[in-house]
Parts: C-alpha cells; sequence; structure tokens
C-alpha cells in the first residue's frame, strides 16, 4: 500500500509547494488532485494485492495520478515562464468583482427552470424526499430506493438528466446571485423574494432523496464564496456550510439508510460522508475493474454511448448497471467504475496514459487562464466555481458524468457573465467623462474651391465685380 501511495503523495507535496499554493485548492487543478488523492488512498485500502488484476488496478491508478501531477506542475511553471508579474510569479487575486442585477432574460430563466422543476415532479407524482421524510415522521419509513429509482428510470421515460440541468445546476446557481445581489443592493421584497427562492432551490436538490446533488453544489457556493472574496476567507465562506449540512443531516435522516439514521443522524451524515470520500466510489472501481478486465477494450465504444445519453431518445451506457448486478443481484442501482478504469475499459493502457498526461495539462491551463483577469462578475464566478467543482470531483463515471452533473450549464452561465462583463464596460466606456475618453484630432475640411494656402475652415473672400 505505501510503496504506490507515499510516492504520489510527495510528488503532491512538490506540485501544492510550486503550483497550487499560489491559486489554492479551491480550482480545477488543486480539487482535482486532492479528489484523486482520496481515490488512490481509498484504493490501495481495499486491494487485495494478492490478486494480479487488483494489484494492476491500483498501479494503474497510482501511475495516473503521479503523471497528472507531473504533467500539470510542467505546464505551471511552463506558463508562470511565459506570463509572468513584476514579482516574477502570477498574482491570482488581484481583481475586483461587481454583482450582476435581476434583468429579464435572468427571470425569465429562473422561471423556466421552477416550471421544468415542478413540472418534472408532478409528472413523476411524487417527491421521493418528501414521502421519506413524511414515512420517517409518522413511523413507517417509505422505500426510499424504489421511490427514487423509479422517478429517473422507471417504465415512463421523463429526461430527468435535462431536469437536472436546471434543478441541480442553473436555478440554485442563479438563485445564489439573486439573493447575493438582493442583500448587497436590493431593498425588503428583494431579499424575502431572493431568500424563498433559495428555499426553493434546496427543496428541488433534495426533492429525488440523492444526496449528491447538494453536496455538488454546497461545494460549488463554497468556490463561489472563496473567489467572491477574492480568495480570501470569510464568513461567507462559511455561511453555506452552516445553511448546507443541516439540510445533508436532514437527507441522511430520511433516506434511512443505517442504524442510526432515526437515533444519530448527525453521526449518520458523517459516517455517510466518510464513506463516500473514502470507500464507496474505491469499491464501486475496483469492482467495475474487475468486471471490466475480463471484457475487450471498448476503443471509446463506452464514451460514445455515454455521449449519447444525452439524447432524449438514448439511455446511454448500461456499464454502471451491468457493474451492479453482479454485486447485488438487481439493477436497482449503479455501481460506476473510477474515471482511470473507464478510461482504461475504452483507450487501454497507454490511452489512459495519455488522458492523464492531457488532463494535467488542460486543467492547469484552465485554472491558470480563469484566474488572471482584472475584472468578473458574479455570474462569471458562479459559473467557474460550478465548472471547478464538476471537473475537480471527477473521480467517478466516464465522460457522461460531468455533461449529466451540469458541466454544459455551468459553462454557459460563465460565458453569459463573461458577455455581460463586456457590454458593462462598454457601456462605462461610452458614459466616462469626455475629459478620460480617448483623445481623437478633428479633421476639418477645406471649403470647396479655397485657394491651397487657405487654412482649413477659415471664411472665404467674396471676390466682387468691378
Amino acid at each position: 500500500m505505501t510503496t504506490l501511495f507515499l510516492p504520489v503523495l510527495a510528488l503532491a507535496v512538490v506540485h501544492y509547494a510550486v503550483a497550487i499554493r499560489q491559486y489554492g485548492i479551491l480550482t480545477p487543478d488543486g480539487l482535482f488532485v486532492v479528489c484523486q488523492l482520496l481515490m488512490l488512498y481509498g484504493t490501495v485500502r481495499l486491494v487485495d494485492f494478492d490478486s494480479p488484476v487488483e494489484t494492476f488496478y491500483a498501479q494503474l491508478v497510482a501511475a495516473a495520478a503521479a503523471i497528472y501531477l507531473l504533467a500539470s506542475l510542467t505546464t505551471c511553471i511552463a506558463m508562470q515562464h511565459r506570463r509572468p508579474d513584476r514579482a516574477g510569479r502570477p498574482n491570482f487575486s488581484n481583481y475586483s468583482v461587481s454583482l450582476v442585477a435581476p434583468s429579464g432574460p435572468m427571470l425569465a430563466l429562473v422561471a423556466l427552470s421552477i416550471v421544468v422543476t415542478v413540472g418534472y415532479f408532478v409528472a413523476v407524482g411524487y417527491s421521493a424526499f418528501l414521502v421519506g421524510l413524511q414515512g420517517q415522521l409518522g413511523g413507517s419509513p417509505a422505500d426510499i430506493a424504489t421511490l427514487r429509482l423509479e422517478s429517473y428510470a422507471g417504465d415512463r421515460y421523463l429526461f430527468p438528466g435535462f431536469v437536472n440541468q436546471f434543478k441541480n445546476a442553473i436555478l440554485p446557481a442563479l438563485a445564489v446571485i439573486l439573493t447575493v445581489w438582493s442583500f448587497a443592493k436590493g431593498g425588503f421584497f428583494a431579499r424575502v423574494g431572493s431568500v424563498l427562492l433559495l428555499a426553493l432551490s434546496a427543496l428541488a436538490l433534495m426533492a429525488t432523496a440523492q444526496r449528491g446533488a447538494m453536496v455538488l453544489f454546497l461545494t460549488t457556493a463554497l468556490v463561489y464564496a472563496f473567489l467572491h472574496r477574492r480568495r480570501h476567507l470569510s464568513w461567507g465562506f462559511v455561511l453555506p456550510l452552516l445553511l448546507g449540512l443541516p439540510l445533508l443531516v436532514l437527507s441522511t435522516y430520511v433516506l434511512a439508510r443505517s442504524p442510526d439514521s432515526a437515533s444519530s443522524p448527525l453521526r449518520a451524515a458523517a459516517e455517510d460522508l466518510s464513506n463516500r470520500f473514502l470507500h464507496d466510489n474505491q469499491a464501486s472501481g475496483l469492482a467495475a475493474f474487475n468486471y471490466t478486465s475480463s471484457l475487450p477494450v471498448s476503443n471509446g465504444g463506452d464514451w460514445l454511448q455515454g455521449l449519447l445519453s444525452v439524447l432524449p431518445s438514448h439511455r446511454g451506457s448500461t456499464l454502471s448497471s451491468d457493474v451492479f448486478y453482479t454485486l447485488y443481484g438487481s439493477t436497482r442501482g449503479t455501481s460506476p467504475p473510477s474515471l482511470w478504469g473507464s478510461i482504461h475499459y475504452n483507450f487501454d493502457t497507454l490511452g489512459l496514459l495519455f488522458m492523464a498526461a492531457l488532463f494535467g495539462v488542460l486543467f492547469q491551463a484552465l485554472t491558470q487562464r480563469a484566474l488572471r483577469r482584472g475584472h468578473y462578475n458574479s455570474l462569471q464566478l458562479i459559473g467557474f466555481a460550478g465548472v471547478t467543482v464538476v471537473l475537480g470531483t471527477w473521480v467517478a463515471g466516464g465522460i457522461e458524468t460531468p455533461l449529466n452533473i451540469g458541466l454544459v450549464s455551468y459553462l454557459l452561465l460563465w460565458y453569459w457573465g463573461s458577455r455581460i462583463g463586456k457590454s458593462g464596460r462598454r457601456r462605462a466606456l461610452h458614459q466616462a467623462e469626455p475629459s478620460l475618453r480617448p483623445s481623437v484630432p478633428a479633421v476639418r475640411m477645406r471649403p470647396a474651391g479655397a485657394p491651397p494656402g487657405q487654412p482649413a475652415g477659415s471664411p472665404r473672400h467674396l471676390v466682387g465685380r468691378h
């Protein structure tokens, strides 16, 4: 175990000292490194080193993490050499932040997100979270697993992937933006409305009784608060935790998965979060690799099926369901492969090593370029925060995983915010004082028929008849 984990950990310490220490852990590169270390640590604890297949899998995960760190570190040094500041290092906190005010298109998108979310649960016929809460309070816990499965994979296909873009990403992101603006610049009614919208967004996140969406968005809110305060810790950073942790405890109580859920929901929630980070994904990834090791390399076919899942009529790859069936004898859940296991199944070992290096270059470049601007608005930051969390926590599943949890939605919010920023700067320049505008020399035309030596704009001499 130590022969695999400790060398990667030592390389991660060097990477932190040279790169992450400058821009922080709450970035695409920094968060990805932390999550991959947790994935590797949990994996080597579960691996049976008497099994050649599992030993090979642990070596693959360690090699992928190491190659990512080397590629990211090399890219960071190269970009610092090309674009240093006066002190020789880039400054990632010297920027200003402005708030995006509510606008017609923004409120229309909020309304559309609410309509899509409410319409989905009306079509399903219930909210698994509310049914589970009612059952727990009434002393008769409901079968949440079946309710949740039927809500997104029942006889009627209600396009849950599309609904999740509005329910789990767009609606809560815009709710945060409107809440921040209302408490900074809005009046009483704006603040009340934003709080109600935030509560509705929280209920939507928990409505299917899946805590993953809530955990991801709480992390997104933390990253947003960190960036909004120009990479400084403050009470705004702690606020999402104060508001979100009770909701996670309540979700654990509703799910009633462990014997302590009813008597000690706080302890059950802590154990569940620990398992989520250190056991569940690792055990699923190990089981998936044992399953795919006996199959031929799909040559990208499994990822293609995952990409096709964005189409309304296509349900995507069945790999996660197949692995779950081998473990539990039913298809009532999913056991996805790890990120590196999925890449290995699709592109074999050489493809895995290449993709690990490519991720290191791309995530480092994204981190460096996204944090070098002098000004951001709140819509840009919530979009970038979402992209950070979606990519940084990508430890399980194939190419469809970041798409399903909101990557495209957050990219669109980021792009929308950048367009608002550009139009705002052009408007500010147009409305600036005349002395602040760029001076353009006036060009005065010589009147027609004037003698060549006559200055432009001087009065013409009238020549009378004698």
